[in-house]
């Protein structure tokens, strides 16, 4: 037999629910590029847990989905190693002139969100054909880091333009 008692508190609770993260998303959609990458910086300190949904987990790494994306779509954050924390995102190109123009892009605007306390360098990648640009700042764990990657498939050739923010990894 049904409860019709039981049933009101839940809906009210899965309302409320939707209410809130509907008032988020929007929030969200009113943030300029640099007040995104601002909270992005500021949310990294704990483990971006305002903005993770969705957890899936493996042996290696947890990921959970973004709540927004910065770059591209279906952005993520990762937990690896030991208590390393990263939000993702990615953009594919067809070519490597395009994707360098999306990091070119990427890294002006960065710059100018980030401001003169952060330095940035830029290096081949370590893994891999392309190149990396990273930001960071005396006395902080958390790195901005725009890549431009070569990612080979099985019948074309693609690159792909990557944005990290999170703890240093000197890997990539």
């Amino acid at each position: 037999m049904r409860k019709p008692y039981l049933l009101f508190p839940l809906t009210a609770a899965i309302l409320t629910g939707c209410g809130m993260q509907s008032a988020e998303d929007a929030t969200v959609a009113n943030m300029s590029t640099c007040e995104k990458v601002m909270a992005l910086v500021d949310a990294h300190p704990n483990k971006f847990e305002k903005i993770r949904q969705n957890l899936q987990s493996t042996r290696k790494i947890t990921v959970w989905d973004a709540r927004y994306n910065l770059v591209g779509k279906n952005c993520q954050i990762w937990g690896w190693g030991s208590g390393k924390t990263d939000y993702m995102c990615s953009l594919t190109s067809p070519n490597q002139e395009t994707a360098k123009e999306n990091f070119t892009k990427a890294k002006e605007l960065t710059q100018a969100c980030l401001g003169s306390s952060w330095q940035l360098t830029e290096t081949p990648r370590k893994v891999g054909n392309g190149i990396k640009a990273a930001f960071s700042r005396p006395n902080s764990d958390t790195v901005v880091a725009l890549h431009a990657v070569e990612t080979r498939g099985v019948i074309k050739e693609e690159w792909t333009t990557y944005l990290f923010v999170g703890d240093a990894n000197s890997d990539l």
